[in-house]
């Protein structure tokens, strides 16, 4: 059975420095897949340039079966007297990977400070531009019932935590096939990560795929049903659910131990 998601010796970074090479790993439909190293090792990157807002350098994205980006090695971007990207089309369309399903709540708050929470889910819809898929409200604020006690409340007023819970809200009524979360739990108290975990397995529940980069490596093993070590860009080992050590057993593998 071919995966929802392969990603296939993809590459990448920021001209010109390469930042992840050769990555390689698939998300089944209904799966859960994590992402877990240290910061600054690409991981970010990486979903960035899966949904689209950086283009791969070389390598292959397929999302049911069709490839998103635009096939063969990117070319140098290097000239002095030329700015390549007003000639030269970019390799894959951000707009056209949401509207096919593959729909990215990217790390921190990219949230309208002066709309509210009602203002902000209903404009979510229309911007993901669903082509034919239908976003529900109900079922949206069923997951994150915080949000049904914040709802005339303006994003620059909530917590963290409820920000958070606000992209994912949007996320989701973006009518996802495959969800990808960057560092929800970043900087959230312990009870806010439990809220967030919950609404987390409310979303698994549902049947939607989950890619899910996070620090938390107990929030992780907790979610995903395979955790993808990421280790100065590249995946170096790949563990199911029931191998997943805890966060101090990881961290010395990663770095070793201290004596």
């Amino acid at each position: 059975m071919t995966a929802l998601l392969e990603v296939e010796q993809l590459s990448g970074g920021y001209e010109p420095v390469q930042i992840f090479t050769d990555v390689t790993f698939a998300v089944e439909a209904g799966a859960c897949v994590g992402l877990f190293g240290p910061n600054g090792h690409g991981k970010t990157t990486l979903l960035r340039t899966i949904s689209g807002l950086i283009d791969p350098w070389s390598g292959r994205i397929l999302f049911e079966g069709r490839q998103l980006n635009a096939p063969g090695e990117r070319k140098s971007r290097k000239s002095r007297n030329l700015n390549y990207d007003v000639l030269v089309r970019r390799r894959m369309d951000p707009a056209k990977v949401a509207r096919a399903g593959l729909i990215h709540v990217a790390q921190g708050s990219s949230l309208f400070s002066e709309l509210t929470v009602a203002e902000t889910l209903s404009v979510a819809p229309a911007a993901a531009r669903l082509g034919g898929r239908a976003a529900d409200l109900d079922a949206a604020l069923a997951l994150f019932p915080r949000l049904k006690e914040r709802y005339r409340a303006k994003a620059r007023f909530l917590s963290g935590g409820e920000r958070q819970m606000l992209a994912m809200a949007c996320g989701m009524l973006a009518a996802p096939r495959l969800l990808m979360l960057d560092e929800p739990t970043l900087g959230l108290s312990p009870k806010l990560r439990l809220e967030l975990a919950q609404s987390v397995h409310a979303i698994r529940a549902t049947g939607v795929p989950v890619i899910l980069v996070d620090q938390d490596v107990a929030f992780l093993r907790d979610q995903v049903d395979t955790l993808h070590i990421f280790d100065h860009g590249s995946i170096s080992r790949s563990l199911p659910r029931n191998q997943i050590p805890d966060h101090e057993a990881l961290m010395a593998e990663l770095f070793g131990r201290r004596h």
